[in-house]
């Protein structure tokens, strides 16, 4: 109880900072651009929470986690452009619509287990990638991506000087997923899909059917991601391809082990983190500041996926439990050590 009072204590810490931060008198927290960043981190943290759900709590390896992403972006702002929705209405069709898709796509993934099941989910993932890319049915707008409609949607989320609604919005959406992630892997439910991880024979013996739990998880995995989706068009007003890329669900995967898995703020710190160093790294490799570097040297550090590799090879190297699994390692250190202290005399 005293463990929980404390964690509690510096959530909430954590949280009241967090929403403080566009009101502190510091110019580079009033920044629409570091606003803007930071927002975007936060939910990119909230995506990698929905696919530890999956990865980490159930042990699905799926690749097509940023289908279900995307669908919260592209369903949404084709009801608020072409139907003229609200967007809380539209928010509710897309979830409905990515309920609906998750359902369809992981009763068939589901039939199938380890890397077959990886593929499968891969193979439906591409597919919604080429449907989007190449404009099927005049909805998406191809590569260029698709811009919501300002007009349509609150006007507190429309101008640079309403950014701080939008980095609120992330905070917003960042605690409504963490708290759904908590209450269905606290609860009996959340017990079945750890055991379905850790031993799936055992879950049969005990009569349960593994493969409803394994959906009901892909469900609500995918329905956060869809949330989540909605929170991304409106921070980066468009919904893009890239949002559909596997390349998406990849770097969920990096985040997830970067922060480590079977730990909700560690997917969430691997999330920021990773979403952050993306950014500063494009930024500093486009000021020039390799240019006077080796080309054998200075080639690579260009690129940001070379960097963000490298630290990923460190981390599973030198770390394999990620930055989570490092901090609860040390604190069972620190932990025995005390425990093995012998009592001053008085």
């Amino acid at each position: 109880m005293l463990r929980w009072k404390y964690s509690r204590q510096l959530l909430f810490s954590l949280l009241a900072f967090l929403v403080a931060i566009p009101l502190l008198p510091v110019d580079i927290f009033r920044s629409a651009g570091f606003q803007q960043t930071i927002a975007v981190a936060l939910l990119y943290g909230a995506l990698a929470l929905s696919y530890d759900l999956l990865f980490g709590y159930t042990g699905l390896l799926s690749f097509g986690h940023a289908l279900f992403f995307a669908s919260g972006a592209y369903v949404s702002v084709i009801l608020i452009n072409r139907a003229g929705w609200s967007l809380w209405m539209a928010t509710l069709g897309a979830l409905v619509f990515t309920i609906v898709l998750a359902l369809l796509v992981g009763s068939a993934a589901l039939r199938t287990t380890g890397i077959a099941f990886a593929m499968v989910t891969l193979a439906f993932g591409e597919a919604g990638h080429v449907i989007i890319n190449r404009n099927v049915g005049g909805w998406t707008n191809a590569e260029n991506g698709l811009p919501l409609n300002a007009d349509r949607i609150p006007s507190i989320f429309v101008g640079v000087a309403n950014t701080h609604y939008i980095f609120w919005l992330s905070i917003a959406i960042l605690v409504l997923t963490y708290a759904v992630v908590w209450w269905v892997t606290e609860s009996p439910a959340g017990r079945v899909f750890a055991a379905l991880r850790d031993n799936e024979t055992r879950v049969s013996v005990l009569g349960l059917n593994g493969s409803r739990f394994k959906l009901l998880s892909f469900t609500v995995a995918a329905a956060l991601a869809s949330i989540i989706g909605v929170g991304m068009l409106i921070a980066s007003g468009s919904a893009a391809p890239r949002y559909a890329e596997a390349n998406t669900t990849i770097a969920l995967l990096l985040m997830v082990i970067l922060g480590g898995a079977i730990s909700r703020w560690g997917a969430v710190l691997g999330g920021v983190i990773y979403s952050i160093a993306q950014t500063r790294l494009q930024d500093l490799t486009q000021s020039g500041f390799l240019d006077g570097l080796p080309k054998l040297i200075g080639g690579p550090l260009e690129e940001p996926v070379f960097i963000l590799g490298m630290i990923f090879i460190f981390i599973v190297m030198f770390s394999p439990g990620g930055i989570s699994g490092a901090y609860y390692r040390i604190r069972l250190r620190y932990l025995t050590n005390k425990s093995k202290t012998p009592p001053v005399k008085a």
